[in-house]
């Protein structure tokens, strides 16, 4: 694995298990990166350790949150208030960070509904405009011409990526904010 050179930016990863389970500095190796996933961590959680990230975090130049999707997995649809609240945390906490909200992806889950997970992405693309964060939408890279999951993106369980899949969601950061 490369080590972090000293140059670059802070780059600090919020979330639950997907991210987590990838090695985000090896893909960014120019850069120091945090990867503060939690795996099972619903958005309630997330936002219970809001001020422990505050401690572990000193500077942070860009700061990417995913959550939501164990929330989701156990049809519990109403995460946009504390999603928010997570968000302005941020904004309060790391005024000079790029805060970008990364949209929930798409599952292939047999009792959960995609067009749930459009909703919340609707509802959380406009939080992120009304108090000025990014939002980058990862779900239109996971979903084919039809709108349903690209199956090759996931693992075995339908909700946990492939390689491939951290590979797209990895290449749409690194387009996006050119690390």
């Amino acid at each position: 694995m490369s080590e972090y050179t000293g140059q670059g930016k802070d780059i600090v990863f919020i979330g639950d298990s997907l991210t987590e389970f990838y090695d985000w500095q090896e893909r960014f190796p120019g850069h120091r990166v945090f990867n503060l996933g939690i795996a099972g961590e619903p958005v309630e959680g997330l936002l219970g350790r809001m001020s422990r990230i505050r401690t572990a975090i000193v500077r942070a130049d860009l700061i990417f949150v995913m959550t939501g999707i164990n929330n989701i997995a156990v049809e519990d649809y109403d995460i946009i208030p504390e999603y928010e609240k997570v968000l302005n945390t941020l904004v309060f906490f790391f005024a000079g960070a790029e805060i970008v909200a990364q949209s929930v992806l798409p599952v292939c889950l047999p009792w959960l509904d995609n067009a749930e997970i459009e909703k919340i992405n609707s509802d959380l693309k406009e939080i992120a405009r009304r108090i000025e964060v990014r939002y980058l939408d990862l779900y239109a890279l996971f979903v084919d011409t039809k709108g349903s999951p690209v199956k090759a993106y996931l693992s075995e369980d339908g909700v946990h990526l492939s390689d491939r899949g951290y590979g797209v969601w990895a290449g749409a950061i690194e387009k996006e904010f050119a690390l």
